[in-house]
């Protein structure tokens, strides 16, 4: 059974690695006879290929098309024919022959930001959930409420499973970065988005009252130009730092920077320079990005870590599988989501709370002084969220193998 997997094959944020190697790793093991072949989906994304005819005979050529756990709904106005990432006209859906599956699929959207396209978007999803042949699901971070929200319709169709970068293995392998006979912490930052991340109920207000006269990049670029409007994003990094060098001071921690891709070191440099200045040029080293290739590797020195630190989706969910004791730094509803929907919610915290300073040295003193305990909780939850991915596994091979 030959599956043609579309997958941000060539992406340089390592989470889509966790992905995708996460999919094929608990489709692989709860159905052996299956292959797959990888399809760039950013050589679409970027207009090096198009959603066309020539994509539907390469989809028939094989058993069926799995639509890798990415991010596919995320507004974009060039989206013309959908209003999602698959950008295939309509007319052409109906010529695919073989069974599709929608594994885990996200969205990165805002409050109130506009979503471009919406009626293309409503006419495919009405035809994707009305179809036999197509099985369509979500991650567990709200996908499910955001998306029956805007359409208005499809809550008996749509499924709802695991993050599959949870279960992303790893390669036993050397890393520099780590100190030997003391505590390592990884903090991973997100920079991505920064507008939309760091305003606050404050640019949610502005949005909301230039919606309707002013198109979005409009509004983006007045917003990004009032002075303060990243004061939020400051105050969080001035009580993360004070955090991290008290942990430092208690644990005498090793601390990791990892960027997961581009605009992360902007983030980094902001975090720096809330730190004593001998701080980081004696105890943080940081590593650098990596490919889709290394993904295994790269993730490799999460399991080795005692305690992570994330404001990355694809860091806190990676550490969870990993059974490394973790924290997540909440700035987005997807996160918090997560971690409500799989028991984990007292392992978030809010970036943007005057208290989160005192609440990351009490996790980091209980992840750091009970790692056992904490181990342990993270074992039950993997396997919980493993039993339940099965179970829409079996699904995924009865439909294809009774086509």
């Amino acid at each position: 059974m030959k599956l043609l997997h579309l997958v941000n094959l060539n992406s340089t944020n390592i989470g889509n690695g966790a992905l995708i190697l996460g999919v094929e790793r608990v489709l692989k093991e709860d159905w052996p006879e299956v292959e797959f072949i990888r399809l760039a989906w950013d050589d679409y994304t970027f207009c090096f290929k198009e959603f066309d005819q020539g994509f539907v005979d390469l989809v028939n050529s094989f058993d069926g098309l799995l639509i890798g756990a990415a991010v596919l709904f995320n507004g974009r106005s060039y989206l013309n024919h959908t209003g999602m990432r698959v950008n295939l006209p309509l007319e052409l859906w109906e010529k695919i022959k073989k069974p599709i599956v929608f594994y885990g699929s996200s969205n990165m959207c805002w409050p109130y930001q506009k979503y471009n396209n919406l009626e293309k978007l409503k006419g495919t999803m009405n035809y994707i959930l009305t179809n036999s042949k197509i099985i369509f699901s979500v991650r567990n971070d709200g996908t499910k409420e955001w998306l029956i929200n805007l359409l208005g319709f499809g809550a008996d169709r749509i499924e709802v499973i695991p993050d599959p970068a949870v279960f992303v293995p790893t390669a036993d392998n050397f890393h520099p970065e780590l100190a030997l006979n003391r505590p390592n912490i990884i903090v991973s930052l997100n920079g991505e988005d920064e507008v939309y991340r760091f305003g606050g109920p404050e640019r949610e207000k502005f949005w909301q009252e230039n919606a309707d006269r002013l198109d979005e990049s409009k509004i983006r670029t007045i917003w990004a130009n009032k002075p303060g409007w990243d004061n939020a994003k400051h105050a969080g990094m001035k009580h993360l730092a004070d955090a991290i060098h008290e942990i430092w001071k208690k644990w005498h921690t090793n601390v990791i920077l990892i960027p997961h891709y581009f605009d992360d070191f902007k983030l980094i440099a902001d975090l720096i320079k809330y730190f004593p200045p001998s701080f980081p040029h004696r105890e943080v080293v940081s590593s650098g990005m990596f490919r889709v290739t290394e993904t295994e590797y790269f993730y490799d020195l999460y399991a080795k870590v005692n305690f992570v630190v994330s404001m990355r989706i694809h860091s806190m969910s990676p550490s969870i599988g990993l059974g490394t004791p973790m924290v997540a730094l909440t700035t987005q509803s997807r996160m918090t989501h997560f971690l409500h929907d799989i028991g984990l919610e007292n392992h978030g915290i809010d970036f943007f709370a005057n208290s989160l300073c005192e609440d990351l040295i009490k996790i980091s003193d209980q992840c750091l002084g009970e790692p056992k305990t904490i181990k342990e909780k993270l074992l039950f939850t993997t396997q919980t969220l493993r039993h339940k991915i099965k179970i829409f596994n079996m699904k995924v091979k009865l439909m294809f193998e009774g086509n």
